[in-house]
C-alpha cells in the first residue's frame, strides 16, 4: 500500500473517529439540557404550588377578617373583588372569591324538587334527581327515574352507592344518567360545602329561578339588588351571610401554570380549609 493511500485510510479513521465523538459530545449536552430543563420543570412546580398554597392562606386570613364584621354578603363586598394578576417572586398569581349560598347545596333536605327545575333550567335532564335522591337515602327504594343498589351493582365497574351525602360535586358523575359533560355543566350552579340557605344577594339567575319557581320574581330580585340589599323577607328561607366560600387562585412560574380551587369555612374569624381541588390551567 503506498504511503497516499495510507494516510487516506488514516484520515477516514480520524474523520470516522471525530464524528462519533461529536455524536457523544451531542448526545451529553442534550442530555445535560433535558436534565436542567426538568431541574428547572421540577423547582417551577415546587414555587408554583406554594404560591398557589399561599394565596389560598392569605385569601383565608381576609375572610376571617370579614367573618368579624356584620357586613352581609353581596356583590359590593370586599371579597367579591377578584385580584387581577400580580407579579409575586418568581411567578404571578390571580384570585377570585365566590360565596357557596350563592349555589344549591346538594345535600340540603328537600333539594330534589329545585334540583329537578335546576336541570331544566340549564337543558340537562331533570330525572337526574331522583337518581340523586337514591344514590344519597338511606333505603332501597328505586323512584321513578332513579336507581338503588342493584342496578349500580350491575355497573363495569360495580359501585355500591354510599346512602349518604356526596362527598363532592364531582361524585354526580356516578349517578345513573349523568357523566363528566352533565357534572361540569352542574359544577358552577350547585355545592356541597354546607349551605341549606341560598343567598339571595349573590345567587346566580339560574338558580334564583329553581329556587323561587318564579321567574318575574328571580327579575325583580336581581334588579333590587343591583341597587341595594335583598332581605330574607317574604322569600323562602334564606341567608343574607355565608358559611363557606370558594377561593380560585390561579398562578404561573416559568411554563408551569396551576389552578387550585379551596373551600374555606369562615366563620367567627377563625377560616379553615375544608375542601381542596388542584389541577394544571390551561
Amino acid at each position: 500500500m503506498s504511503r497516499r493511500r495510507e494516510r487516506g485510510v488514516v484520515l477516514l479513521g480520524a474523520v470516522a473517529a471525530l464524528g462519533a465523538l461529536a455524536l457523544v459530545a451531542t448526545g451529553l449536552a442534550t442530555t445535560a439540557a433535558v436534565d436542567r430543563r426538568r431541574t428547572a420543570d421540577a423547582l417551577e412546580s415546587l414555587q408554583a404550588d406554594a404560591l398557589a398554597r399561599s394565596a389560598v392562606v392569605t385569601a383565608a386570613v381576609l375572610l376571617g377578617e370579614e367573618a368579624r364584621t356584620d357586613e352581609q354578603d353581596s356583590p359590593r363586598s370586599a371579597w367579591a373583588r377578584p385580584v387581577a394578576r400580580q407579579q409575586i417572586g418568581p411567578g404571578w398569581v390571580e384570585v377570585t372569591v365566590e360565596d357557596e349560598a350563592r349555589r344549591l347545596d346538594l345535600n340540603a333536605p328537600g333539594v330534589e324538587v329545585i334540583l329537578a327545575r335546576l336541570l331544566r333550567r340549564l337543558g340537562l335532564d331533570p330525572d337526574l334527581a331522583d337518581a340523586l335522591a337514591d344514590w344519597t337515602d338511606r333505603d332501597d327504594d328505586e323512584r321513578p327515574h332513579g336507581a338503588e343498589r342493584d342496578w349500580y351493582r350491575r355497573r363495569v365497574p360495580a359501585l355500591v352507592p354510599p346512602n349518604g351525602p356526596l362527598g363532592s360535586v364531582s361524585e354526580l358523575a356516578f349517578l345513573r344518567g349523568a357523566n363528566a359533560r352533565t357534572v361540569e355543566r352542574l359544577r358552577p350552579f350547585v355545592t356541597v360545602a354546607g349551605e341549606p340557605r341560598l343567598n339571595p344577594n349573590t345567587a346566580r339567575p339560574e338558580v334564583l329561578e329553581a329556587w323561587l319557581d318564579n321567574p318575574q320574581r328571580a327579575g325583580d330580585i336581581l334588579a333590587q339588588r343591583a341597587q341595594t340589599l335583598v332581605p330574607c323577607d317574604d322569600l323562602p328561607p334564606c341567608t343574607t351571610r355565608t358559611q363557606h366560600y370558594l377561593v380560585r387562585a390561579t398562578v404561573g412560574v416559568g411554563r408551569v401554570r396551576r389552578r387550585v380551587e379551596a373551600v374555606v369555612w369562615a366563620v367567627g374569624g377563625d377560616p379553615r380549609v375544608t375542601g381542596w381541588r388542584s389541577g394544571d390551567a390551561g
